[in-house]
């Protein structure tokens, strides 16, 4: 009996140690989870301490290039009435000698020239501002729309692109709401590649069943703008009047047969 008895304590013992946890295991797991949190914890401050910086690097380069934009505006502005003052003062002096009339218009032409070269200067710098931007262009305007939401759609269904981290500055319609006229959507990426990425996939958006007409160009400075007006007219001209087939407008440029025209160098038959 006594050797029952030692059985049955034995068998106890062991049920014992089986259901519960030593003391030094659960020191360790606590020390594991501590462990575990400390990474995690280290981990996220290292994180949001570069997104900081990120963030902080590129306000200081902005806020630059907007100083020195900033910069040449004011002396477009002064080199402009420079311009006009001298050629209302050839205008208005009537007895003005030969040689001072050549002195003023040769004057005149060199601050004309200046002022070509830092208009062209602006429009480069805006255009650098720019870089991070593409436009969505005849994408259906609605009320209380979130244009962000459609661009992810469109990344996502229409171009197939996988957008899990693909981020944006900003995403907003841009001009003056008007009756008949759908605003275009600018989209300012936080990464350069993603825009050069979307940018690559571009053609896939005339293969949409929701957007059929929609369309996606770079975001062009004012001064750019305006010139590809001029360059998309002629095109049309050398396409529906003289049957040209090879032409097209690519950024700056008017490309007929390979041979490329600026905004000041389009042939006479097609202004």
């Amino acid at each position: 009996m006594g050797g029952k008895k030692r059985s049955k304590q034995g068998s106890s013992s062991s049920v014992e140690e089986e259901g519960t946890i030593r003391p030094d295991n659960l020191q360790l797991l606590k020390d594991s989870i501590d462990c575990l949190k400390k990474v995690v914890s280290e981990g996220f401050a290292t994180l949001h301490e570069d997104m900081d910086k990120l963030r902080h690097e590129f306000k200081e380069d902005l806020d630059a290039v907007k100083g020195t934009i900033k910069d040449i505006e004011e002396s477009l502005s002064s080199t402009q009435e420079d311009v006009e003052s001298l050629k209302e003062a050839v205008k208005n002096t009537s007895e003005t000698n030969a040689y001072n009339i050549e002195a003023m218009n040769k004057r005149i032409l060199d601050l004309e020239r200046q002022l070509k070269l830092e208009t062209e200067r602006n429009t480069k710098l805006e255009q650098y501002t720019r870089r991070e931007n593409l436009r969505f262009n005849n994408i259906k305007e609605m009320e209380k729309e979130n244009c962000k939401a459609m661009i992810y759609d469109i990344l996502q269904k229409d171009l197939e692109l996988d957008t899990s981290s693909i981020r944006f500055h900003a995403v907003h319609r841009v001009g003056k709401r008007m009756q008949g006229r759908t605003r275009p959507i600018i989209v300012r990426f936080i990464s350069r590649e993603d825009r050069n990425l979307v940018w690559a996939k571009r053609g896939k958006i005339k293969q949409s069943t929701v957007h059929s007409d929609a369309y996606i160009t770079e975001d062009f400075a004012r001064a750019i703008q305006e010139e590809r007006k001029v360059l998309i007219k002629a095109m049309i001209k050398a396409r529906d009047e003289l049957g040209m087939d090879n032409v097209k407008v690519v950024g700056r440029y008017l490309i007929i047969d390979s041979q490329k025209y600026d905004y000041n160098t389009i042939p006479d038959d097609l202004k």
